[in-house]
């Protein structure tokens, strides 16, 4: 029986990793120690909820601030986050739980200098009535190790390409839908009308093909050569566009 009641004991100690539950809010947070329930939450009261976070300079990670709500309280919560260490954003600046939400998520960035080392910060919860409940946030900003930097830079530019890539195509698909509109006018038109429009049709054929093997040429390239192609597959659209305007 001792044996049980200590396992009971022990349990009732043990504190989860990586999480930190910190001073209560709301109306009921005024409520005398003694009239406090021995185990949940307060009546009327929220506690707020953190994990820690672990990130290197030049990563991206997300947080969630949990709400631990007592009975009658369906409050929406704002949040704001202290100050961060330097190089470190938060996002959304004001995040807010919704009084039908169980938390909030928070992106925290590092920017590539960010300060390194451990830091705590505030995190409070202000609700539309009564007082704020506070917690602290546990952040970790490590060096990025040069792989990591490696990879990160291969992958800005292999997403700047593929933007890229695909905005051209864009464009180019709406001047093949204005050189078929050429095309129409071209076979209704009569006389030195007529001609005229077949001479601009023919040069935006020309036109037309130039440009979309010099894109054909960019998505060959890939994202470690599609620099040296990239002016001339500007030069190519500029010529374009002018037929059309």
């Amino acid at each position: 029986m001792k044996s049980f009641f200590a396992a009971i004991l022990f349990g009732a100690l043990v504190i989860p990793m990586g999480c930190n539950q910190g001073t209560s809010g709301g109306p009921g947070a005024t409520i005398l120690p003694s009239k406090k329930p021995m185990v949940g939450q307060t009546e009327d009261t929220f506690s707020l909820v953190m994990s820690s976070a672990k990130l290197n300079q030049g990563e991206t990670k997300t947080v969630s601030v949990g709400i631990n709500r007592g009975k009658n309280f369906g409050q929406d919560i704002s949040l704001k986050v202290g100050d961060l260490p330097k190089g470190v954003t938060s996002d959304p600046a004001s995040p807010v739980i919704k009084h039908g939400d169980t938390d909030a998520k928070i992106t925290l960035k590092a920017a590539g200098d960010a300060a390194l080392g451990d830091f705590t910060i505030k995190v409070a919860g202000h609700p539309t009535k009564g007082a704020d409940a506070v917690a602290e946030l546990k952040i970790s900003v490590a060096k990025q190790d040069s792989k990591d930097v490696a990879t990160a830079t291969a992958d800005a530019v292999k997403a700047k390409w593929g933007e890229y890539t695909i905005a051209m195509q864009k464009q180019l698909d709406q001047f093949a839908a204005k050189y078929a509109e050429l095309k129409e006018r071209a076979a209704k038109a009569e006389g030195q009308a007529k001609k005229d429009l077949d001479l601009k049709l023919a040069e935006a054929k020309t036109k037309l093909d130039a440009a979309a093997n010099k894109l054909d040429d960019l998505k060959s390239a890939g994202a470690d050569r599609w620099e040296k192609v990239k002016e001339g597959v500007g030069n190519a659209f500029d010529d374009l566009k002018k037929i059309f305007e």
